[in-house]
């Protein structure tokens, strides 16, 4: 291993560079052996990388964990995930691709982000939203 390689997984973190192959590119941890602010945050999506299709083992809290907690911070990773595909909608769903956020065409959504509620494009109520 060369230093970087060495460093990032001494730290866990991808540093600036490092090739998408090479991302995450480390052995997951215990939640027990993990321990700062971000433990359970961290612990979780390690979960989701290392297998996303084992929703029990993603959704069951670890028994050292506080169940409020665990909800929580599943919660924080939702809205994380759900921040990357509006991202990713942004070159899709454009003012004039998706003019207003409807469900149906019979029910308009009204964003309430502004001092009166009014119409908004789809992303941007995304946005506004989020």
């Amino acid at each position: 291993l060369n230093q970087t390689q060495q460093l990032t997984m001494n730290y866990r973190r991808n540093r600036p560079g490092t090739r998408s192959a090479d991302l995450w590119n480390w052995d997951q941890e215990e939640i027990e052996n993990m321990n700062g602010p971000f433990a359970v945050q961290e612990y979780i999506q390690e979960l989701i990388r290392n297998s996303p299709a084992d929703v029990q083992k993603i959704c069951e809290a670890p028994k050292d964990v506080d169940v409020s907690v665990w909800q929580y911070e599943h919660l924080r990773q939702f809205i994380l995930e759900l921040n990357l595909l509006v991202v990713q909608l942004q070159g899709i769903c454009t003012q004039n691709s998706c003019p207003k956020m409807k469900a149906t065409e019979d029910w308009l959504y009204l964003c309430a982000c502004h001092k009166t509620t009014q119409e908004c494009s789809a992303i941007d109520y995304m946005i506004h939203t989020l």
